[in-house]
């Protein structure tokens, strides 16, 4: 009898611990932009996509990096995204504008969608992210993130496929 209510508890302790686990908390290491959605100009729009580096810090925020060439030069974006009273909501303020943040899981392992909302250089505007951890196509994470644009206003034919760039190093000219 003690060893069946020892196994009982056991197991509705690692349950509780485990529903402890934000989703957020498990985003982090590099992802791949497999798709992208926006409603900013034509110029504005990225052609190609370096992957993001996650990192999910000690107080809850998480780091963004990434990097991209620009007349020639690396650019390196390093976003601190502040954690907000929604697990999957956070807030980013930088030299672009002040911005809302939402990651959101797929049904599909390591594949998750950024939704960012607010203002770019003086604009309103948003933008649907779907990133995964390699270049590989997954149709049904594909699938979630076409009915999750569709239901934020966007039309499929806003949805872009990035070439996937080589990070480069701000070094490199």
């Amino acid at each position: 009898m003690k060893i069946l209510f020892l196994t009982v508890v056991l197991s509705l302790f690692s349950i509780l611990q485990a529903q402890e686990t934000l989703p957020t908390e498990r985003f982090g290491g590099t992802y791949v932009v497999k798709a992208i959605a926006a409603d900013i100009t034509r110029e504005e729009k990225p052609k190609d996509m370096s992957p993001l580096t996650i990192t999910n810090l000690d107080n809850g925020n998480l780091e963004v990096k990434f990097t991209f060439k620009k007349h020639g030069q690396c650019k390196e974006i390093k976003l601190i995204l502040e954690k907000t009273n929604n697990p999957r909501l956070f807030s980013v303020v930088s030299p672009e504008g002040k911005r809302q943040v939402l990651v959101e899981e797929t049904s599909v392992r390591n594949h998750w969608i950024i939704f960012c909302e607010g203002e770019l250089h003086g604009k309103w505007a948003k933008i649907a992210k779907l990133v995964g951890p390699s270049t590989e196509e997954n149709p049904k994470a594909f699938e979630d993130y076409k009915k999750f644009v569709s239901a934020k206003g966007f039309n499929e034919e806003k949805i872009n496929i990035p070439i996937q760039a080589e990070s480069c190093t701000p070094e490199q000219a």
